[in-house]
């Protein structure tokens, strides 16, 4: 939603921080009176100088809770801000409940688990994969390697059947 600046209701703005500094803007704002929620989450690392444990869910990218023409310069000029995400004379802003959804969602961890939201592939599934340079192509799961989240498929190919192993979020149910 969209709201301006002489608005009177208390808003989840977005604000966008400076980079890698979500966390010290969510300890600030506090200490200005602002509720502040950066929604974590647990991804599998993709490389070894990858974060360990929860990275925010949008990078760069914080929630504040306030009346935007109360409180506009306490957020702006908050250490680790950098704007508050405006569409031209209008404020970005987030209704309640998509903030309750995620926190719900969170759970007692305190953070958001992908994995979670995505079931494992069934062996002897057809699937289609849906990214990558086999785009396009079904076939059937023989197995699954959960410690690498890539799917080993059985193709028929012009040539003749074979087995390929494919990144797990590249497939769908086909």
């Amino acid at each position: 939603m969209l709201i301006s600046l002489d608005d009177t209701r208390e808003v989840w703005l977005l604000v966008r921080t400076k980079p890698k500094q979500e966390f010290a803007l969510v300890e600030a704002l506090p200490g200005r009176s602002v509720a502040a929620y950066c929604p974590m989450v647990l991804e599998p690392r993709w490389h070894d100088r990858a974060p360990h444990g929860p990275v925010p869910l949008f990078p760069s990218y914080v929630f504040a809770r306030c009346v935007l023409k109360e409180k506009y310069a306490a957020v702006r000029y908050c250490p680790g801000a950098s704007r508050i995400v405006r569409f031209g004379n209008e404020f970005g802003a987030v209704e309640d409940d998509v903030i309750a959804s995620l926190r719900e969602r969170e759970g007692e961890r305190g953070y958001l688990v992908l994995a979670d939201a995505r079931r494992a592939p069934v062996e002897g599934s057809r699937v289609r994969v849906v990214r990558g340079p086999l785009q396009g192509i079904e076939g059937i799961v023989t197995h699954y390697l959960p410690a690498k989240d890539r799917v080993r498929l059985l193709l028929t190919m012009v040539s003749g059947v074979r087995n390929v192993e494919v990144d797990a979020r590249h497939i769908r149910t086909a």
